[in-house]
């Protein structure tokens, strides 16, 4: 499953919200990326979904919290 559908899956089932990410300003990181955005940062630029650090950590708390594993199985749509 791409962080993509597991965003859009964790949203529609209310475990996790976007978080806008303040405008990145020169000079940027090595791995400032302008035309890629993330979904998880509402869209802003800089970086992929797929990338995303900031939804990596969210989803390794859900996990640890017990909100949320990868065992069994998920909607045939996702």
């Amino acid at each position: 499953m791409s962080h993509a559908k597991l965003l859009s899956y964790l949203i529609q089932n209310s475990l996790i919200t976007t978080v806008p990410l303040e405008l990145v300003q020169p000079p940027y990181t090595k791995n400032y990326d302008p035309d890629a955005k993330c979904e998880y940062h509402g869209g802003a630029l800089g970086h992929t979904t797929e990338r995303c650090r900031g939804l990596k950590h969210k989803v390794q708390d859900l996990i640890d919290e017990g909100l949320l594993n990868f065992q069994g199985r998920w909607p045939e749509n996702w």
